[in-house]
């Protein structure tokens, strides 16, 4: 069994917790017989209480206002691993078993005087997932001022016990968030970043784990502060190269009519606009929810899209 710790961690406002009431959703609807199982009565009611608001009320989750620790297992299909050394060594098949702590913080936390419980937890942690939401970006541009300030009270701690390298420890997965949005996926047309997921059946639109940094860089350069640009410089600093993977995610993704059961290029937002707020139209189908959460539980490759 292996242990590890993933904290999630964005600007206010940016999806932490609609990404994780989408978790559950995102597993049922996958093929790869993942389930996630909570460790504790709260967070499986927690959890619960967010998923249906997704799926049976259609609402979007309100903004985290205090930490939750939230504790489960990731149960998934036999792995098949090599043990031991030279001639001792023997192949053994084990079940995929991961234990998942995540951290859901307000996005006010990461500001740029985090506390020093956040740095402790985020020290601890294996993975950090960076929820870059590029609508807020272009409105507020404020996700540089909950990056830098974390990072830099992060690698101060982590040196402190390790100066051997400026470059820290953990496994870092940038999601761009809204995918399902007009204009961030105009972007990625643009771009010449969509693909086709032969594993959906909808045959909705995708951009490649390998493709979406340059999406990522594009989306920072219409940055209402001119700041975003900084964000990438700021990974590479502070994080080595094989340890970073982005992500073109969505926690609800694109309308599927429910007599046709495919995507359509000319109707496919699943959002409506209401006086205070959206609505969720169709039913959820997560996009690269699942996939960020098994590479930063550093399951194999095949496992990973």
């Amino acid at each position: 069994m292996t242990n590890h710790r993933i904290s999630l961690w964005g600007a206010p406002g940016s999806g932490k917790t609609t990404f994780l009431a989408a978790l559950p959703i995102a597993m049922m609807r996958n093929k790869r017989d993942w389930a996630l199982v909570a460790k504790d009565d709260a967070s499986g009611v927690r959890l619960a209480s967010l998923t249906a608001q997704l799926v049976r009320e259609r609402e979007f989750p309100k903004m985290t206002n205090q930490l939750e620790v939230l504790d489960y297992v990731l149960l998934g299909p036999p792995r098949v691993r090599r043990r031991g050394w030279f001639f001792r060594r023997a192949t053994v098949t084990e079940p995929a078993h991961v234990d998942l702590s995540i951290f859901d913080l307000p996005g006010g936390a990461f500001g740029n005087s985090p506390t020093s419980d956040l740095i402790d937890d985020l020290t601890a942690s294996h993975g950090l997932l960076f929820l870059f939401d590029p609508i807020r970006e272009f409105q507020s541009g404020d996700s540089f001022d909950y990056f830098y300030g974390v990072l830099s009270r992060l690698a101060q701690r982590v040196m402190a016990s390790d100066a051997s390298s400026a470059r820290l420890p953990h496994r870092l997965a940038v999601c761009i968030t809204k995918f399902d949005d007009p204009r961030v996926l105009n972007t990625a047309e643009r771009l010449n970043l969509i693909a086709t997921d032969p594993d959906d059946s909808h045959q909705g639109p995708r951009v490649s784990s390998d493709a979406a940094e340059e999406l990522f860089r594009s989306l920072c350069t219409v940055s209402a502060s001119g700041n975003a640009d900084m964000l990438l410089r700021g990974i590479r600093q502070f994080f080595r190269p094989e340890q970073v993977r982005f992500f073109a995610t969505s926690a609800i993704g694109f309308y599927i009519d429910q007599r046709r059961q495919a995507y359509d290029s000319e109707d496919f937002q699943n959002i409506i606009p209401m006086k205070e707020g959206h609505r969720i139209r169709g039913s959820v189908q997560p996009i690269n929810v699942l996939e960020p959460i098994l590479w930063l539980a550093d399951q194999p490759a095949a496992d990973v899209k």
